[in-house]
């Protein structure tokens, strides 16, 4: 089952609001209830009281009459608290490498001078 135990000490609604996250991002839809239990490896009654604190918090709305979609209100902001409970744990967070070359073709690579003498293997 998913990501039981993944990361410890993380709360577990923010666990399901990184797994909102990734499904959206990947699949364009949120999951249902059953998936975020499946993927937490909880009951399907805890995963509804963490997306309530999730609602209660602000960073999640259900739409009126749709049981399957939820909408996270601010992607970013979400993943900033993700972040920050990550590097609370001890985590660190990739800074972006900056202007790097770009990868050489074969006719840019620079030229060897050739080989004058190869010492005698014996």
């Amino acid at each position: 089952m998913g990501m039981q135990g993944a990361v410890a000490g993380i709360s577990r609604r923010y666990e399901a609001l990184a797994y909102i996250i990734e499904r959206i991002v990947q699949t364009g839809t949120s999951p249902s209830y059953d998936e975020i239990a499946d993927q937490l490896g909880i009951l399907k009654t805890r995963t509804r009281e963490l997306v309530d604190q999730l609602i209660d918090e602000g960073l999640v709305e259900r739409p009126l009459g749709k049981q399957r979609s939820f909408r996270v209100r601010d992607v970013s902001g979400s993943r900033n608290i993700l972040v920050e409970v990550l590097n609370r744990l001890g985590w660190a967070d990739a800074v972006p490498l900056g202007d790097l070359e770009q990868p050489r073709t074969h006719e840019r690579l620079p030229m060897l001078p050739p080989f004058e003498h190869l010492p005698d293997v014996d």
